[in-house]
Order: C-alpha cells, then structure tokens, then sequence
C-alpha cells in the first residue's frame, strides 16, 4: 500500500499486476452522469422559501486533482483530453466538476497532512505495538504478528487520538483500516490468493457478468476513474466483483456493493481493495446484507425506524402523520454505506469510525442527521416536502456540519447505543420480517440461528470466522475443527430454511387448511417429544373414511351417480364393488367407476392440492431441489471415503440400504411375515398399519425396483425415498432407525460425522415439523416416460372396453 500524496508518475493502466485478467468486452455502455450536486438550493416549507445551505462560503476549496488517489489509479492525459477545457476541473478524488453548471468560484490549493498529527500516530504505534514506523509504509507481516484487530479497537489511547487528529491521517488510513477491518488477516490467512481465485472466476460462467457489466458505468459516472469504459478503476472493479461474486455464492453480485467497492479502489491497490470487501461483506455486516433477498438491509432499516420512534419520537410521529417509507430514502444510505450519498472527504472521516465501531455507526450518523434538523422537519406539511428534505439531508449535514470535530465525537456516544443492542434489535426484525415474508416463525421466541447468519464460501476456500482474526493462530487441529462446526451449522441453517419455505408454500397455496392457528413450526427438543412420535403415527388410522382423488372430469348421467372434476377429493364411503365405490362430494352422495379416481395415501391423512406435485410443480421443486439437497449434504457429512468401503464408491443411498436391512434383520420373521400378508390381503389399509421400520423396507424395495428398470442413479432413488418418507409422515421416524443402526453407522461413518454425534437427534426434531403437511409426491416423478406408470386415459378406457361402461364419458 502507497503513500496517497507521493508525487505522480506517469503510469498507464494496461500495465497494471491484473491487467491479463481483463476480459473482452462487446458491448458498449453510454454513461448517464449524474447531475452535479448544486452549492446551493432551496424548499418551501409554510409557503416560505428555505435556503438549504446557508453557511457555505462563496468561494469552495479543493485540491489538486487526482492528488488524493493512489499512483496506479491516476487516470493518463490522454483519457482526459476531452476534458481539458476551462470549464471542466477535477477535485482530489478525480470527481469531475462543471465550473459553469455549478456557477461557483473554486480555489485549489495543494493538501498538506499535519505531520504532527502523523507524528502522534506513529508514536503511538511504536510504544505500544513495538511497529518499525520509521521505513513507511508500515510492514503488513509486522501487522499481523503484533497487532490484534480486536485489541487494537478497544485500546483507549486509539479512540483517543482519533478525537484529537479528527480521523486518521490520509497517509495511514489504508493501513489502519485494513488492521481494523481485519482484512490484512484474511489476505495472509487464505488458503487460495486473489490471483487463484481471478483464473476460477474467468473459467466459470457467472450469471451475475451481465449485470455487473452494466453497472460498471453506472457507480461512479462522474469520476475520471470510472466514467468510461477504458478509465483505469473499471477493469479492477469488473473483476473484484466477479471474484466476490465467484467466492460467495450465497450473495452473487448487489448493485450496492458496486459503490463501496468503486470507493475503496481509490485509496487501495486491487487485491487489498478485494480483501476488505471480503471484511465488510463477511464480518462488519449481517449475513444477508448484499443477498438475493436483502433481509440484511431490509432488518437494518426497520432498527432504524424504531431507533427514531424511541430517540426522535416527534419524528416518527411526523412520519407515521404523512405517511412516509423510509425505505425508500434510507435503503442507498444502508446499502452503500452512505458512500453514495457523502462526498468522498467526509465519507472518509465516517468509515475511520465505522471500522472502529462497527456497523453501529450506520445508524447514528443517521440519527445525528435527523436530530439536527428536527425542527425544520416538524415545520413541514406535507409528504412531498418531507421526502424532498430527506433526499437533500446528507448534503446539507456534510456542508453544515462537515468540519464539526464536535459532531464525530459524540457519534459513538449518541443516545447510550451499544453493538449488543443493535444485535437483539436486529434478531427481532429479522424474526417479523420473515414472519411476513411467510416464513411463520413466531417473532417471541429465542432465534439463534436464522437463515443464512453465515456466509458460504467456496469449499476450497478457508471459511470466514471473526475469531480466528482475533484470536490469532492456531494448530492445523483446530482450524480444522472449527471449520467443521461451522460447516455443520450451515448445514442446520439451510435444513430449517428449505423447511420454512416448504412451510411458507402450503400456507400460501392451501390457507383455508394451513394457517397461522393451526400450524406450529415451532422445533420441540423435549425428550418428551420423542415418546410421542409413534402415538403421533398411529393415531392417524383413527380416521375410518378414506380420500380419494379424481383423476379425469366424470359428469353424471344418473341421479344415483357422483360428478366430479379432475383434482377433487372425494370421501369413500364403500369400496365392496371392485370396479364402483360409493363416495360423498360437497354434501352429495353418489356412485362412480374406482378406477376415475386414485387413493390420496393408505393411512387416509388429509389431502392438499398445494402437496400434490402432479398438480403444483412448485412443491417439488422445494422438496426434490432445496430440502432433498439438504438431507443429502447432511447425510454425506463424514462419510467414509476410502478403499475399506466399496473400494471408494461410496453414496448415502448404500449405506441406507445397509441400515435399513440391519433394522428388518433384528425381527425379520415377524417383519417379512407381516408385509407377504399385508401385499396378499391388504391389511394395512383395513386399520392395520405399518411399522415405520416395514415401511421402509417397503419402500427401498419399490424403489430399487422400479428405478433400477430405468438405471436410475443412487441420487434420484435418494429423492424419491425422501418423497416418499414425506407422503407418509415417517420421514423423522426413517432417520431415527437409520441412526439406531449403531454398527452399522460406526462402519460407514467418521467419528466426527453428524449421525454419529447427539446432532442427528436435533435433525429428526427438525424434520418432524414437516408431519403436519399431507404431501402427494409421485415415486417415479423423475423416471423416463416409457419407466412411469401407465397414462390413466388409457386405463380407464380399457376398463370401459371390458366392462361396456360406455354410457360414463371422459
């Protein structure tokens, strides 16, 4: 990392370290810049004409162009040629600036650091952390092996001089903030360099290329920098954000992360720019800040709303009068970390806090802003004059207030907040945000993991973890086992995500049946939970009447006759006729042909067309995509992969095949004896139902017979067992038994596996929530067309043909 105010050099960016990354592009993009920000403007509030800036001087004072940015990023003479004229300067940070647009005097005088104030920091760093200040720039390896992040941001004498010298010094700040953020650990602690991971990101074909080179142009249009395709900061941004979006799956690329991104490269050679996004997407900020859904942000700004109800109550008065959606002001301020909406001098003194403080600091800047100008808020009297206020706020608090020592000293003070109270705030919008969203997660209990509180990387990545930045180094052993509790968690978090979403489909789909009343997704790990799971199971033969579904229309020709359409559910109340059963439809009794309808389940559960995937695709998407991926990477946990099984070969789907014969083995007599009798007389459905243990050797044996007829592979047979574990209920009590087989599970399992560690039992209480939906998934679902059963058109009409049934049309 350089000295920002060394003298420049002419460099080009063709030679920058990376430059042999950058792709071709095709298109080309016009840039729309943004408008300049006026010295001055004015809003009527009470019919009055209030000038918004007052106190701004007639003459503004910048710096020598490009002298605040880094050597490599100083855009050449020749990209600038266009813009030579006298009236078109550009400032320090190479932000463009239309003399004649902005009808203002601008005087440029060279920007000189306080060495004294330098001198004070250096110091500081050599008395306590025993640093060489004396050859700058500071070592990064000397960083890392005497400073501790967290130390560093509870050590007094730091917070101390950061009130005193207003900010870092522009000379330090880089390497400061990378200490603070972290960053400089991570980039020395990864397994796979910045470089690596540039040659994966071109050789994979991101979804998000598109989008990021359409933004490109868009983040920062009226710096020289980024306001063309050939500026020398587009090329490092294109590929940092493909990189982020290559490593993090999870998130992809956020348009937001753009501006932040863009900021940073002005101060940061690209690969230490990569690494402290890697810190402000991983660590500074919740999980889900830049994803695909923006619960992160969309959390951050309802804290921020109760945050002015509890602190501004005459504002949130004002707002809830009017009627106004912060959301629509505060989700760019959130999202981009206020960088696009401060300018670059200012935003640098409020990101040295923010990476000293954390993300708290993103709502008290925001508080401080509107408790300075609360008064003139209240005076307004309608929605439109609020909103326009609160779009012009930012700038006219960095105009007014901007040099105010005062004002950043009492920002981490204000109104007594602490990161931990942040923290409970968030969990609990978080919890109602989901709850809307129709997740139905009851907001009153205690959530410790929601979805998606960790971000995943890549597998051949060294995971994320705060505490191995603060903590320093560890043995081989420990890194080691941290990464396997984290993975675990992320394998519980995503289980209950894909059960929230199964849960959300039926209570979107079926409402009348699935609502808020009945339905509780409330996890019970009670000991007492697990005596009742086979009361549970057997109380459902208990309902004398059984369901069947139609599968074609049938209208009436006889009044003794029951019309239905295709997808009703009908209740059987005779069978005695092979070929015509009596049922009961919307009140009306009838006859009609057996073989126009089909039995919902052998165990006469209710039915819903929301589980039905022969009629909503959607339910299977959810269970064969997201869930069954889930239970698979749960089940391939620790699994052994050596020459001792299989020769190597090994699939969940053989191991439970072993379990599951282990189990009927213990009793086999008794368990064969009971399926020949229930396939030759039926039993099962005459009340007598199954074991779950002989439903499951029922169901591998279909299984492996229809599917191995189409030489299916183990992974589809492994989502039709879970389909079919689901279709009656057991899918819970199937684990249990799996993991009961203790020789079994010691043969193909790791020690540190999940189903040889107490955590099975945690996933079969996470699993037994999914007991109160009536799924109707198809077994063969995923076989070739010549594999499934046959079309039911055509079996009806042979039964019409053999039994001159004529007068019944399809």
């Amino acid at each position: 990392m350089l000295n920002s105010f060394n003298n420049h050099e002419e460099l080009s960016s063709s030679h920058h370290v990376f430059s042999h990354y950058c792709e071709n592009d095709n298109e080309s993009y016009a840039s729309k810049y943004l408008p300049p920000l006026t010295s001055s403007s004015s809003s009527q509030i009470n019919g009055k004409e209030m000038h918004i800036h007052p106190k701004i001087s007639s003459t503004i004072i910048i710096g020598e162009p490009f002298s605040a940015l880094i050597h490599s990023l100083v855009p050449s003479p020749q990209l600038l040629l266009n813009d030579t004229d006298d009236q078109t300067i550009y400032d320090e940070y190479a932000f463009r600036i239309d003399i004649n647009a902005n009808e203002q005097q601008y005087e440029i005088i060279p920007i000189k650091e306080n060495e004294q104030v330098k001198l004070k920091w250096l110091t500081h760093l050599d008395s306590t952390y025993k640093l060489d200040v004396v050859h700058l720039p500071l070592k990064e390896q000397e960083i890392i092996d005497k400073i501790d992040p967290k130390q560093l941001r509870q050590d007094t004498k730091f917070s101390l001089l950061f009130q005193q010298s207003f900010g870092i010094p522009a000379s330090l700040r880089p390497q400061i903030w990378m200490c603070l953020s972290g960053s400089v650990h991570k980039k020395h602690q990864a397994k796979m360099s910045y470089t690596d991971m540039l040659k994966q990101c071109n050789n994979d074909n991101q979804l998000y290329s598109k989008h990021i080179e359409k933004d490109l142009l868009r983040t920062l249009p009226t710096n020289a920098c980024f306001m063309t395709i050939n500026a020398s900061g587009i090329s490092r941004l294109r590929r940092i954000l493909r990189t982020i979006a290559w490593l993090f799956p999870d998130i992809g690329y956020c348009p937001g992360m753009g501006v932040s991104c863009a900021t940073l490269l002005l101060f940061f050679e690209e690969e230490d720019a990569f690494w402290m996004m890697c810190s402000i997407v991983e660590d500074l900020l919740p999980g889900q800040y830049y994803s695909a859904s923006l619960f992160g942000v969309q959390v951050d700004i309802r804290v921020f709303r109760y945050l002015i109800q509890q602190y501004l109550p005459n504002i949130h008065e004002l707002f809830n009068e009017h009627d106004i959606d912060l959301t629509l002001i505060c989700f760019q301020w959130f999202l981009t970390l206020y960088s696009n909406v401060f300018h670059t001098k200012f935003l640098c003194r409020l990101w040295d806090y923010f990476f000293l403080h954390g993300s708290i600091i993103l709502f008290q800047i925001g508080l401080i802003m509107l408790k300075q100008y609360e008064n003139l808020l209240i005076e307004s009297n309608n929605s439109a004059q609020i909103f326009n206020f609160l779009c012009e706020l930012p700038q006219l608090f960095e105009e007014e207030h901007g040099t105010n020592e005062q004002i950043f000293h009492d920002l981490p003070k204000l109104f007594n907040l602490t990161s931990a109270i942040i923290e409970s705030y968030r969990k609990k919008y978080l919890a109602e945000l989901m709850s809307q969203e129709g997740f139905t997660i009851n907001p009153k209990m205690n959530l410790i993991n929601l979805p998606k509180d960790i971000l995943h990387r890549r597998q051949n990545q060294q995971s994320s973890s705060t505490n191995r930045l603060f903590f320093g180094k560890k043995s081989n052993h420990n890194q080691a086992l941290m990464e396997r509790n984290i993975t675990q968690t992320e394998m519980l978090v995503n289980l209950r995500e894909g059960i929230l979403k199964i849960a959300k489909h039926f209570k979107d789909n079926d409402p009348d049946e699935y609502n808020q009343e009945n339905l509780d997704l409330n996890v019970d790990y009670s000991i007492e939970s697990h005596v009742k799971d086979h009361e549970h199971y057997a109380n459902i033969s208990l309902q004398k009447y059984k369901r069947a579904k139609a599968l074609v229309d049938f209208e009436c020709q006889d009044s003794n006759e029951l019309g239905f359409k295709k997808n009703d559910i009908l209740k059987i109340l005779s069978m005695s006729d092979e070929h015509c059963w009596i049922g009961e439809l919307n009140g009306k009794h009838g006859w009609f042909p057996a073989k126009f309808v089909q039995l919902v389940d052998e165990r006469s559960k209710l039915y819903s067309l929301a589980g039905d995937d022969s009629v909503d695709e959607n339910i299977s998407n959810l269970v064969r995509g997201k869930l069954a991926t889930c239970i698979k990477s749960i089940l391939e946990h620790g699994l052994r992969k050596t020459p001792i099984v299989l020769g190597g070969v090994c699939h969940p789907w053989l191991f439970i095949e072993e379990a599951a014969l282990h189990a009927i083995n213990k009793d086999f007599d008794s368990v064969y004896a009971r399926l020949i009798l229930c396939k030759t007389y039926r039993l099962d459905e005459d009340g007598r139902i199954l074991t779950p243990e002989e439903l499951l050797c029922r169901c591998i044996r279909s299984i492996n017979y229809t599917h191995n007829l189409a030489h299916a592979q183990m992974d589809v047979k492994l989502r039709s067992f879970i389909c079919v574990g689901l279709n009656e209920q057991v899918l819970h009590l199937w684990l249990e038994t799996l993991c009961s087989c203790t020789e079994i599970i010691n043969k193909w399992y790791l020690p540190w596996s999940f189903l040889r560690s107490p955590c099975w039992v945690q996933i079969k209480c996470d699993l037994r929530v999914l007991q109160q939906f009536s799924f109707t998934l198809q077994q063969d679902y995923e076989l070739p067309a010549a594999y499934r059963q046959l079309d039911v058109l055509s079996s009806v009409r042979d039964m019409l043909i053999k039994h001159h049934l004529f007068s019944w049309d399809l």
